[in-house]
């Protein structure tokens, strides 16, 4: 009777003993899996060299003003509207110049606004690489509409200046007949290059 307790106690110490220890690996597997799972993160990282930025200045030029700034012509006589009548044509050449500092080709359009009723009644044409004939503006690139509205004239030149390079542009004012312009009507017409930089 002494043998029989003895063993079902020794038999049922070593089952407990065997489970306890595979409770312990499990905790510790899944303690395990849990670590391997927040470290899964990876980083790359490539490097591209040789390039390079440089600084420059943009710079639109009109007739002789080499460098002024700001860019405005006050006299421009070559174009004298003074004194039209019904039926006149005044026509002149501008340079347009891209003197920018650094390696900036530009592009650039053209812009009029005039004043008053006798602003309203004025034509303009205006040519890339024209030329005057007989007071207007002939061959060329015809840049927007010909004898448009000058005032809100506002069309892009299609060809880019280079650095150092230049445009003739022919600018042609006409007063149609009849206008209805009264005698010693006034208006202020001004003509404007906006330019933009392309590369």
């Amino acid at each position: 009777m002494t043998r029989r307790t003895a063993r079902h106690r020794s038999s049922r110490t070593g089952w407990f003993g065997h489970g306890r220890t595979r409770a312990l690996l499990s905790a510790g597997l899944l303690l395990g899996t849990g670590a391997v799972a927040t470290s899964a993160y990876w980083t790359d990282r490539e490097v591209a060299q040789g390039v390079s930025v440089r600084s420059g200045e943009l710079h639109i030029d009109l007739e002789d003003n080499e460098q002024a700034k700001p860019e405005t012509i006050t006299d421009w006589p070559d174009l004298n509207l003074t004194g039209m009548a019904d039926g006149d044509t005044r026509a002149a050449l501008m340079t347009v110049s891209n003197n920018s500092i650094g390696d900036a080709t530009l592009s650039y359009g053209v812009k009029a606004a005039a004043t008053n009723p006798l602003g309203a009644a004025l034509r303009a044409t205006v040519r890339q690489g024209g030329s005057i004939n007989a007071g207007t503006c002939v061959g060329g690139s015809l840049v927007g509409g010909a004898s448009v509205p000058l005032n809100g004239f506002d069309e892009a030149v299609s060809a880019h200046l280079g650095p150092g390079q230049s445009h003739d542009l022919c600018i042609q004012v006409r007063l149609p007949s009849p206008s209805g312009v009264l005698a010693n009507a006034t208006s202020a017409v001004t003509f404007t290059f906006p330019a933009r930089q392309e590369q």
